[in-house]
């Protein structure tokens, strides 16, 4: 997998990873990666994959720098190439290598499939005296454990000889690691001075005049451990609850859907579905149904035949040939066409399916892992979904809580996504901070999360996350007396019309957003435009 290291004035920021085949740079917000500095453009640049290798393009239209020469179009993407943004921010790119061990590219979907390997040791925990008695820290490989006597710390020890910011521990590839932080009195593990040391349970670690002892913490304390099982961190009773679920249910083929609000993780667990199952070594092909038109869906799921339908100069194998004997994920399944519905039902009932423009129908060995933002046993009740299939569907389901509802995973997930994403040691997140991060009710679930914490590493000074460095998408307008719409004498359909008009608006024409603000697809909303007359 590709990916950009990110830094300002020569210093290493943030690292991330190029997770799909277009990746746009930006200050709006709907770019993948959003620097809310006015140098840089509302859309920046944009790296693209092709056949012959990534691609550099700029959407600035005043050129972007690459290796030292202002590209106007578009230009290779070789590997170390350093890519300048604005006027301080520079990225090198790293091609990554899609075929290494653990990570295949198939062609439907055009998305990594990573194995999931738990990460890291097991859990270890500190226990030291204070001025309160004895007090145990249980750490995590999510972890970076600060160490001073200023309250940012995770750890904050009343002495007077250790330093307000003494000592860090975080964990390093493969290691518990402690480092010193130029403390006035140094760092000692069993009585040696370090400034940076591997840790073991059985180990001494000293501070001024407080000593800390490392202990094996696995099978303790269950309820402050979290756990990354198939690459999810948590320690939310509910969501570990899923995962057991995911676990038992690995020996069977049977359908699964998982539901939950968007950015809540739904790939995430139909990859742990996936990788749970006898299936693990065979594809995992992703399906966007959202994402695709109503015209391509059929053959992007079923394939077609040379010469099906205009523009079909060969023959091409669709998801469900390319997944076959593994694993199909179909996200956003709400969004498909009723058609295509019914040639999906026929598919997981009889394992067959027929390519646009053939003959004869190809036997397949598939299993169906969906996902869906909506309430489909409310919208087959309404008919706006098909009841059979919904049944066909709905044999396993899983049902994801939204962020809001597990506050416990909020700095866990912060602080794991500060670990991965540096690219050296990763910066303290300060009280002020993590009361701004708590205080959010995080619509965007996860993946909102995620996005604040990258721009955070981007814009955080001198190894720390101030409140300052916290920022949250700002709404487009603010509602005004004209907003509220007057029920009286009118029908659901006008009353629709009128909710989708007014949200259009706050949005000032962005589409996506105003999808977003209603809790429904891009294509849905395409769809109503047209259905009441909207588009203009």
């Amino acid at each position: 997998m590709a990916e950009l290291v990110f830094f300002r004035s020569g210093t290493p920021l943030l690292r991330l990873p190029i997770d799909r085949d277009r990746f746009l740079v930006g200050r709006d917000i709907e770019n993948h990666l959003v620097i809310p500095d006015d140098d840089i453009a509302d859309k920046e640049a944009v790296l693209e994959l092709r056949p012959e290798g990534w691609q550099l393009i700029d959407a600035s239209g005043r050129g972007t720098r690459l290796d030292g020469c202002v590209i106007r179009t578009e230009a290779p993407l070789t590997d170390g190439a350093v890519i300048h943004l604005g006027k301080r921010w520079t990225a090198s790119f790293h091609v990554g290598h899609p075929t290494a061990p653990g990570e295949t590219r198939q062609q439907a979907g055009h998305t990594a499939v990573r194995s999931t390997e738990p990460l890291g040791p097991r859990p270890i925990r500190l226990r030291w005296k204070n001025l309160d008695g004895d007090v145990t820290s249980y750490l995590n490989p999510t972890d970076t454990i600060g160490i001073g006597q200023d309250e940012d710390n995770s750890i904050v020890l009343q002495d007077e000889y250790v330093s307000a910011f003494h000592a860090r521990i975080f964990f390093n590839k493969s290691a518990w690691t402690l480092s010193d932080l130029g403390s006035t009195n140094g760092t000692f593990v069993d009585d040696v001075q370090v400034t940076q040391a591997v840790l073991e349970p059985g180990m001494r670690v000293r501070v001024g005049e407080t000593e800390l002892r490392v202990e094996d913490g696995a099978g303790t304390n269950d309820e402050l451990c979290s756990t990354d099982q198939y690459g999810l961190v948590t320690g939310d009773h509910a969501l570990r609850a899923v995962l057991e679920q995911v676990t038992r249910i690995g020996a069977t083929d049977a359908t699964v859907t998982v539901f939950g609000e968007s950015g809540t993780g739904k790939e995430l667990i139909a990859r742990a579905v996936h990788q749970a199952s006898r299936r693990a070594e065979m594809p995992f092909i992703p399906v966007n149904c959202a994402a695709i038109s109503k015209e391509l869906m059929e053959s992007e799921l079923f394939g077609h035949e040379r010469g099906a339908f205009t523009g079909a100069n060969s023959a091409r194998s669709g998801a469900f040939e390319e997944a076959n004997g593994g694993t199909l994920f179909l996200d956003d399944v709400g969004e498909l066409p009723l058609d295509v519905k019914a040639k999906l039902l026929r598919a997981i009932e009889l394992k067959e399916i027929r390519r646009v423009g053939a003959s004869k129908p190809t036997t397949v060995d598939v299993r169906i892992v969906a996902a869906t933002n909506r309430d489909l046993h409310f919208e087959a009740q309404s008919g706006r979904f098909r009841e059979d299939l919904f049944y066909r569907l709905y044999v396993i389901p899983l049902t994801l809580p939204p962020l809001r509802q597990r506050k416990g995973d909020i700095l866990l997930l912060a602080e794991h996504f500060l670990r991965v994403r540096s690219p050296g040691r990763p910066p303290i997140l300060s009280k002020d901070a993590k009361d701004k991060i708590l205080e959010h009710s995080w619509p965007g679930n996860v993946r909102e999360l995620l996005n604040t914490i990258e721009r955070a590493i981007l814009f955080h000074r001198e190894g720390r996350i101030q409140a300052r460095d916290i920022s949250f998408p700002s709404p487009m307008s603010t509602p005004s007396h004209d907003c509220t719409i007057d029920t009286t004498g009118k029908t659901l359909a006008e009353i629709e019309k009128e909710s989708i008009r007014i949200a259009l608006r706050l949005c000032g024409g962005n589409r996506r957003l105003t999808a977003k603000s209603l809790g429904i697809a891009r294509s849905t909303l395409q769809n109503k435009l047209k259905e009441l007359d909207l588009v203009s």
